[in-house]
């Protein structure tokens, strides 16, 4: 490529400003470098047409500086032919970028100026002197990322928070008696507000409601969200998985011990969501918005064995009126396609079976039984475990493990945690089972949502529709019901 010629005595100018950090948002250290850099350019005769401000904004870390990409491109379009900067590791802490500007003096002809200093990356000695500058804010930015991160691994061992105050709490200082603040240590306590609105969904979670449901019902309550005002199931999801609201604390993907934070909900609350939230074994997240009535996909075939699902009727004649008559929604055979019963009376009769039968006086003690020995056992051996991570983060911290045995010790005591909260689930009671038997079962059974209700069915009960012959009235005893063991 051609090198463009410039008039030396008529140099456009771009200054190029950039801050990696403004906390305040007030602009003070770019408007401070755009000063300094006019009155360099006015010595040196040049006229600026064009600013180029990144506020706020790393040269290490992000992806793109618009207003870099933005002089870039006038620089080869020729609208601009020099650049004043605060300093070289201003435009940028790369030897790599560095690399890009100095090719674009040769190509383009292009000047640079910084304030406090003459680099002119137009001859060899300027180059080298860009050179080196550029690679001692780069060993700057590497010991600095180091620090800063064995900070946060510090203040992480410590419990203590760290970044923006999570949905659900507020960031408050440590004071004394008196009320003046103390030391520099801040920690996170309940926000009773927004605390309120993650206990409800986790209870409405743990009851197998659907995270679909939950939120729009807090989007029609006019419930604000943690950033947008509406709510989604995936940032609900998140929050409720999230171990600062057990007042655990998380260091990098992990849980390294207890946090300073004030927990919103017990650890085992947190346990029971995430294993629902995220085991894609469990059958609650099978049973999730995509079944709108009671036994589709749960009902089985007599004659095949294959799931029924629901279908609205055929359509039976149109009248004059332009009304639709269709036969009444079924359950069919989705497999063999030869059984089909009245979805109705079906629903119907599994739910009397059920409330029949969990509405007797010993359905209580039946349901609601649990092996409390087992249960206690698994607790304890689950707080062993936890001990056990305890001990190693802090060998960890100590640097008595590498953090190779770190990984390998964690991901042997975490499966053996993960088996032992199996066996704990096994051991206790199914808890919409045990809330439902006994007293009012059917205003009870009423007000379970439908995730519930099919939770229950397929929890108690085998429903097999046997096929009946076309034109029959319906015949209770096609349905068979079989009690699970």
């Amino acid at each position: 490529m051609s090198v463009v010629s410039y008039n030396l005595f008529h140099m456009r100018a771009g200054i190029y400003a950039r801050i990696s950090k403004d906390t305040e948002g007030t602009e003070l250290g770019v408007k401070r470098q755009e000063q300094d850099c006019r009155r360099e350019a006015g010595r040196r005769s040049w006229d600026v047409v064009e600013m180029y401000i990144d506020n706020d904004v790393s040269a290490t870390r992000s992806k793109r500086r618009p207003a870099y990409d933005r002089m870039v491109s006038d620089i080869k379009a020729g609208h601009i032919n020099a650049i004043v900067v605060w300093d070289v590791d201003r435009l940028t802490r790369t030897p790599r970028e560095l690399e890009d500007v100095i090719d674009m003096a040769n190509n383009y002809g292009l000047a640079l100026a910084n304030v406090g200093g003459d680099i002119d990356i137009s001859t060899p000695d300027g180059r080298m002197m860009a050179r080196i500058k550029g690679t001692v804010a780069r060993r700057e930015v590497e010991s600095m990322s180091r620090r800063l991160k064995r900070k946060f691994q510090e203040k992480a061992e410590k419990g203590e928070p760290h970044g923006y105050s999570p949905y659900g709490f507020r960031r408050v200082s440590e004071t004394d008696s008196d009320g003046q603040i103390v030391g520099s240590v801040r920690k996170d306590v309940v926000d009773d507000e927004q605390a309120a609105v993650v206990r409800e969904a986790a209870r409405r979670v743990l009851a197998h409601e659907s995270l679909r449901s939950i939120v729009n019902d807090f989007n029609t309550r006019g419930i604000h969200g943690p950033q947008a005002p509406l709510w989604n199931s995936t940032i609900l999801r998140q929050i409720l998985t999230r171990p600062t609201n057990a007042g655990l604390r998380q260091y990098q993907g992990k849980v390294i011990g207890r946090s300073t934070t004030e927990p919103i909900y017990s650890v085992e609350t947190h346990d029971q969501l995430v294993a629902l939230l995220t085991d894609p074994s469990r059958r609650s997240n099978h049973v999730g918005p995509g079944y709108k009535y009671l036994l589709s996909g749960i009902a089985l075939c007599g004659l095949c064995g294959g799931a029924m699902r629901r279908q609205i009727g055929r359509l039976l004649s149109v009248g004059s009126d332009g009304t639709a008559k269709r036969q009444e929604p079924s359950y069919h055979c989705s497999e063999c396609f030869k059984v089909r019963r009245k979805q109705e009376p079906v629903d119907a009769l599994v739910t009397e079976v059920l409330i029949g039968r969990l509405s007797r006086d010993d359905a209580l003690d039946l349901f609601a039984q649990n092996d409390g020995a087992a249960a206690d056992e698994c607790r304890e051996l689950i707080a062993g475990v936890d001990a056990k991570l305890d001990i190693i983060a802090d060998q960890f911290a100590s640097d008595e493990i590498t953090a190779a045995q770190l990984k390998r010790i964690t991901s042997r005591l975490r499966d053996e945690r993960s088996q032992l909260e199996h066996r704990l689930r096994l051991s206790e009671p199914q808890t919409i089972v045990a809330e439902l038997a006994g007293g009012d079962v059917r205003t009870k059974w009423t007000a379970l949502p439908l995730a519930a209700q099919r939770e229950v069915v397929e929890t108690l009960l085998t429903v097999t529709i046997q096929p009946a012959g076309s034109g029959r009235r319906f015949d209770p005893e096609s349905i068979s019901i079989v009690w699970r063991s």
